[in-house]
């Protein structure tokens, strides 16, 4: 998490709130019988995507208190946050994994929420990185940002940004924001499912990182930019690529994000962040204004871990390449 998020947050200035300490031990889990009262009898924060379920136990002059579960199944940790001393002390059940995620989620949460506040955007996109250079890979779900961020990093050796999620900050500089990566399985184990549908491989951060036997690429300035769309007079296995002038409307799908920008807000102050989910400042101009883009049209999008994408798209990635 510091290897991706402390570069960008070091050369954009003073962020809001920057001087806060996040302290995590182990304990005993609380009282079940507390626990089951608390869940009960108070209204309960829950995140998007079956994240944290959050009820606060107790606030007031500056303190909270409340508890969780990372996970419906997993066990209750307890958040406790003194804004006078600045600090968030997390206590979570020992031995239980699952709860492990609550201090990686925090770290997300306090880099997030004053980020977004910094004039920064959170855009739903894929994106690697071409000779220190980022190409944002942009689509509706399902549409083939995963497919094509991976494929640069198995076939062009470009280094992994983000699978699903980035944020793009002042100068267009690209954060890409850990997420889980899913991947069609033939990409992963060279054959395709049967059946209805494409099956899919889930992987954590670490072990895509793994997989791709390297680390992930730290902040770099964006470069270009590819959307994929359905083609009707398209040929399935030959894609073609059409040059783009204006990305407005893409843009507008990319950032139409609440959930996402929900699940990364500091909602109840946990980490001393700014409360409100919503972008950062009122767009007053493109925000991919004047960048190198292209759109790569496919006539079946069941074929594009297969299709030869990277010849349609050598003119725009070219300059990249020899830069």
């Amino acid at each position: 998490m510091t290897s991706v998020m402390v570069p960008p947050c070091e050369t954009a200035g003073h962020l809001p709130g920057a001087d806060w300490t996040v302290m995590v031990e182990e304990a005993d889990e609380p009282d079940p019988d507390e626990v089951d009262a608390v869940f009960s009898d108070r209204p309960v924060v829950v995140l998007p995507y079956g994240g944290p379920q959050l009820a606060v136990v107790a606030a007031g002059d500056g303190t909270l208190r409340a508890m969780g579960h990372y996970r419906p199944e997993a066990a209750t940790a307890l958040i406790e946050v003194d804004a006078t001393g600045r600090t968030t002390r997390v206590v979570l059940p020992a031995g239980d994994e699952m709860s492990i995620r609550w201090a990686d989620w925090l770290v997300r949460v306090f880099f997030a929420s004053r980020m977004l506040v910094s004039g920064w955007h959170m855009l739903h996109a894929s994106a690697v990185a071409v000779n220190g250079s980022a190409v944002l890979f942009l689509a509706e779900q399902g549409g083939g940002k995963s497919t094509l961020a991976h494929r640069a990093c198995t076939e062009l050796g470009a280094a992994f940004l983000a699978d699903d999620l980035v944020l793009l900050g002042p100068g267009r500089t690209v954060v890409g924001w850990p997420t889980r990566v899913s991947l069609p399985e033939e990409l992963v184990t060279g054959t395709a499912g049967t059946g209805v549908g494409r099956r899919r491989i889930m992987f954590s951060p670490a072990d895509y990182r793994a997989l791709l036997n390297g680390e992930r690429s730290s902040p770099v300035p964006l470069g270009a930019v590819v959307t994929v769309a359905p083609g009707v007079d398209a040929d399935a296995y030959a894609p073609a690529v059409e040059r783009v002038n204006s990305l407005r409307h893409e843009e507008a799908v990319a950032l139409d994000i609440p959930a996402q920008r929900l699940h990364t807000s500091d909602l109840l102050g946990l980490t001393g962040g700014p409360r409100p989910a919503g972008r950062s400042v009122t767009l007053t101009r493109e925000l991919l204004g004047g960048v190198p883009a292209a759109c790569l049209r496919i006539g079946d999008l069941r074929t594009l871990p297969h299709v030869p994408v990277w010849e349609a798209l050598s003119e725009l990635l070219a300059p990249l390449a020899a830069s």
